[in-house]
């Protein structure tokens, strides 16, 4: 398997020093970085007076986390489920309306037009959570404004909205975090092959995540150093 290379700017990664990341507490999952490309959405999910009061008349506390694939929207709404009563769903083609409790918090994850969200079907949605005093949080891949639910109404609703951006994390972060990961799982790799493996990865924490894991497990199980064999060896099983 030949393996897609990034170009990645060596000079700034070499001169760079780790950063002091911020981590938000998870109990479930690997605590979730907080950085520039995300911060705004980490202190919308903070704010617990929006969650807990009702805007203004006939509205709900909602809003829409959005941004690519990898970027840490479900990671972030898991840590928001801890602290909330939230239902977590990715669909709500079989869902029965009738579940919608008063006062209860949902999070409807991959958020866009189609199958599993047909527009009439998250309109009376949207009015029985509204009836029922609850909140909703959205997670999607697009914008608002480039949703067409093919009812206006329903377009006016939900582009009306707070949302907030999550962007990929850029080379200089991500290999802060390869170093911080690393070190904290007391795993020796150097400089060279850190970068090495930055530039084949994807451009998101999931990636770090799964190689520096898997790195960790061979070498505690064959008791090896960390080759460039061994690092090609765990990037093509990914």
């Amino acid at each position: 398997m030949t393996l897609k290379i990034r170009n990645i700017n060596k000079y700034v990664l070499n001169k760079q020093m780790a950063l002091p990341l911020t981590f938000k507490i998870s109990k479930n999952r690997e605590n979730f970085i907080i950085s520039k490309c995300n911060e705004k959405a980490v202190k919308l999910i903070d704010n617990s007076s929006f969650w807990q009061n009702k805007r203004k008349i006939n509205s709900i506390p909602a809003a829409i986390i959005f941004g690519p694939k990898g970027s840490g929207k479900t990671h972030l709404s898991y840590i928001f489920k801890e602290h909330n009563r939230c239902e977590y769903l990715s669909s709500l083609s079989s869902f029965n309306l009738d579940k919608i409790e008063e006062g209860k918090k949902f999070i409807l994850d991959d958020f866009i037009p189609g199958e599993k969200y047909p527009s009439e079907l998250v309109m009376h949605f949207l009015n029985r959570v509204t009836y029922q005093d609850g909140s909703v949080l959205f997670l999607s891949n697009l914008s608002p404004s480039n949703m067409d639910w093919k009812l206006d109404d329903l377009n006016s609703r939900i582009r009306s909205l707070i949302s907030s951006k999550i962007n990929l994390p850029d080379d200089v972060l991500l290999y802060s975090f390869m170093v911080k990961y690393s070190n904290d799982k007391k795993l020796l790799i150097n400089d060279k092959q850190l970068i090495y493996i930055l530039e084949r990865l994807e451009r998101n924490f999931g990636s770090v995540i799964s190689v520096i894991d898997k790195l960790d497990t061979y070498s505690l199980e064959m008791k090896e150093k960390i080759s460039y064999k061994i690092i090609k060896t765990i990037l093509n099983e990914i």
